[in-house]
């Protein structure tokens, strides 16, 4: 195997756009993992990612199926998927109900994300109104959980919602983030599935959520997913804490835009270590009309994993 560095770059949203296309030039089939090798794990079919501690990535475009086997050689057993939003920057050629079903089979665990508008003091051409906040969480949970269905992901998935960089000190800002991020939480709850928030340690999206965790009528997500490219496989950061998300909640991302190679297949990536479990309240699935407020009240239930 080999790893190269990459100039940073936007993490996710808008780079990378060549990855898909450069796996299947180095790879159009790939070959079984030789003696020696990790081997896929068992088929899996449960919620994603579900129970699972251990190295993820996350690529702009979903790798080929080929791409996928020969990857079974890494260290890695989870891989990040852009399921939508109207700000994914990649096309996904790939990304197919047959290709889920098949990195299923392989036992690939995958960490479902949504790059959807911005946070209105950002430069993105596509932002939170902030007159429209709640309504547009809502909104993007429907969206969302239309294209994880279509993929055939289970219920009580859990969706990453892809929150970029933004400042602090913007008071009006900060309100229309978190009011689009508790709804898209609520409306996830709604459909069945789990909430889940990426963001940097040095936006203002880590601050915002941490001091809006207790705050009544903020629905905090389910998962952390925080970037802090140190290296460090850990989810434990200063900046968050340490009764947070917790026990089991969090995901990090400790490296970002970089290349590296197995199997035969080069992919730019960024790694991720995973601690995750399923949480231990989830919320019934419930016929939703797209759009339209509803109530969280109704679907509360006790949870027992079956993983």
């Amino acid at each position: 195997m080999t790893i190269t560095s990459a100039p940073a770059g936007l993490r996710r949203a808008a780079r990378r756009m060549l990855t898909a296309a450069v796996a299947g030039m180095l790879l159009a089939t790939a070959s079984a993992a030789p003696a020696g090798r990790p081997a896929g794990a068992a088929g899996y079919t449960g919620p994603h990612p579900g129970t699972f501690t251990g190295l993820g990535f996350d690529t702009c475009a979903a790798p080929s199926d080929a791409a996928m086997t020969a990857w079974l050689q890494s260290p890695y057993r989870a891989v990040g998927i852009y399921i939508g939003g109207v700000n994914r920057g990649c096309a996904q050629a790939n990304l197919t109900r047959e290709w889920v079903a098949s990195q299923q089979a392989k036992g690939w665990r995958l960490f479902p994300l949504y790059v959807g508008l911005q946070a209105p003091c950002t430069s993105y051409q596509r932002r939170i109104d902030p007159a429209q906040a709640a309504s547009q969480g809502r909104a993007a949970a429907d969206d969302a959980v239309t294209a994880a269905r279509n993929l055939g992901l289970a219920p009580h998935s859990t969706i990453i919602l892809d929150i970029e960089r933004y400042p602090s000190g913007n008071a009006a800002c900060s309100t229309a983030v978190l009011s689009f991020t508790s709804a898209w939480t609520a409306r996830l709850h709604d459909h069945g599935y789990f909430s889940g928030l990426y963001t940097n340690i040095a936006s203002a999206g880590l601050a915002d959520h941490v001091a809006a965790y207790s705050q009544p009528g903020h629905v905090r997500p389910d998962v952390l997913d925080f970037a802090n490219w140190d290296g460090a496989q850990t989810t434990t950061d200063p900046t968050i804490p340490s009764t947070y998300w917790v026990p089991k909640r969090r995901m990090k991302q400790y490296q970002g835009d970089h290349h590296e190679t197995w199997g035969g297949v080069k992919i730019n990536i960024d790694s991720n270590y995973l601690d995750l479990e399923p949480p231990t309240t989830r919320y019934r699935s419930t016929t939703v009309t797209p759009t339209r407020p509803s109530s969280r009240a109704a679907g509360f239930g006790p949870f027992r994993s079956t993983r």
